[in-house]
């Protein structure tokens, strides 16, 4: 086994972190349903990609999935690079490279999904990807655990992510609805002069003509 030198394991660090939060933000978007700040409209639509089925994996947001993985990287560094048992060091880099090889390998499928799928771009989302790729060229790049071992590992990595790929495929459509909108024309009453909403000139009702000394006149009573 071969560790990394400090420098490459605080990029890795930096990168999950960067990944990490914008995962954690990502889910609680989608559990609230609410906005992505700063990216509507056009093709970079982050609400359009996060409302897509692909957003799902058996109902649950993959923000939250992605999240739950970059945690599972830092654990994984907190062990790598340190005064640590040789034993402790070679599991840490084991699980460093099934989850950032899957980080990877989930980074190509999503981006994938939104060049030829849905046809939209989350520039959040491609942030986090491009963290993922990352980590997965550095862990292919420096293989700590030798050729045989990252390939076994990387394994892995593929049937996690064939599995996450299954569950986005057994996943409904997400139901959408489209809201019309009716304008009704008021009719004009008898007595009133009423020009329709169109029309530019101001419309004009004429009040009952009374007699202005009886109308607070008090009520007379014959003897």
């Amino acid at each position: 086994m071969i560790n990394p030198s400090k420098r490459i394991i605080w990029v890795l660090r930096v990168l999950s972190s960067v990944a990490l939060c914008i995962s954690i933000y990502l889910a609680w978007v989608a559990y609230n349903s609410t906005g992505v700040a700063g990216c509507g409209g056009g093709i970079f639509d982050c609400d359009h990609v996060l409302n897509s089925r692909w957003s799902k994996w058996f109902q649950i947001p993959v923000g939250a999935a992605a999240a739950l993985l970059y945690l599972a990287v830092i654990s994984a560094l907190s062990f790598c690079g340190t005064k640590t048992t040789d034993r402790r060091q070679a599991y840490a880099w084991r699980g460093l490279t099934v989850c950032g090889v899957a980080a990877g390998l989930a980074a190509l499928w999503f981006i994938g999904l939104q060049i030829f799928v849905i046809g939209h771009y989350c520039s959040y989302c491609l942030l986090a990807h491009t963290c993922g790729l990352t980590i997965a060229g550095i862990i292919l790049w420096k293989r700590p655990l030798g050729g045989r071992a990252t390939a076994t590992m990387s394994a892995i990595s593929i049937v996690c992510v064939l599995g996450l790929i299954g569950g986005q495929m057994m996943t409904p459509e997400l139901q959408s609805w489209e809201a019309e909108y009716h304008v009704v024309e008021t009719p004009a009453m008898p007595g009133n002069s009423y020009e329709s909403p169109d029309s530019t000139e101001t419309a004009v009702f004429e009040s009952p003509s009374l007699d202005s000394e009886d109308v607070f006149a008090a009520p007379s009573i014959d003897d």
